[in-house]
């Protein structure tokens, strides 16, 4: 599967708020970082938690991508997220790596 199809899908699926369709993007193992090297958490059950948790305080959350590049097995997307509680609205990049099919790491750069 190529690249940008595994970013879209984990996008579908966030956006979707479905957790099991989300998950299934991202290796078991998967490595989330704050950008360049300050690991968030590891592992899908974490994951789990986190955006249960985050969708259950905003259930309208949405990410729209503003630009995406693709370079070999790395993913970056410009994201805009709307629809928080707080009302807040802001960018993201994200920047996936991809492994066998799966989003093995993720690094975010958050305005």
């Amino acid at each position: 599967m190529q690249p940008q199809a595994v970013a879209q899908g984990q996008l579908d699926a966030y956006n979707n708020q479905d957790i099991e369709a989300f998950l299934s993007w991202y290796s078991d193992d998967v490595q989330v970082f704050n950008f360049p090297d300050e690991m968030i958490y590891k592992g899908k059950d974490k994951m789990r938690e986190r955006y249960t948790n985050a969708w259950n305080q905003n259930p309208n959350q949405k990410a729209k991508v503003l630009n995406r590049i693709v370079n070999g097995n790395t993913v970056i997307d410009k994201e805009y997220v709307t629809g928080r509680a707080n009302g807040i609205e802001n960018h993201v990049i994200a920047i996936y790596k991809i492994e066998n099919g799966k989003i093995r790491r993720v690094y975010f750069i958050r305005d």
